[in-house]
């Protein structure tokens, strides 16, 4: 299956899901997926990147291991990171009333399906 059927199905299975990105570690997406074209989730995507390269330097530092998954937490949306190898990682953007706990799930599941596309 396609990367954008993948994130299509995410975003569509989840409640209060706005888009998914999978985005290189550069910040650069290589697909994406968003309910409404007037959000500029590619932007946002290019900080991320860059805190979870500060994230995954601070779980090496501290002898963790690799960095599988983080979420922020804003006013206006719940963003999901899960990293999918050493250069990609998948992003779901939620609603703050969304359905987080299936967002997740959704996340985790499609996983492995994503990395078989590589």
């Amino acid at each position: 299956m396609p990367f954008a059927d993948i994130l299509k199905e995410v975003v569509n299975s989840t409640e209060g899901a706005l888009g998914a990105l999978i985005v290189g570690l550069d910040g650069i997406p290589v697909e994406e997926y968003a309910k409404s074209s007037d959000m500029d989730i590619q932007s946002m995507t290019v900080e991320f990147s860059s805190l979870l390269k500060e994230i995954e330097k601070g779980s090496q530092s501290a002898e963790m291991g690799s960095t599988k998954e983080v979420t922020v937490i804003a006013d206006k949306a719940m963003i999901m990171l899960r990293r999918l190898n050493d250069e990609y990682f998948f992003v779901l953007i939620i609603k703050p009333d969304g359905n987080f706990g299936k967002g997740r799930f959704l996340l985790r599941m499609a996983a492995p399906r994503l990395l078989k596309e590589f």
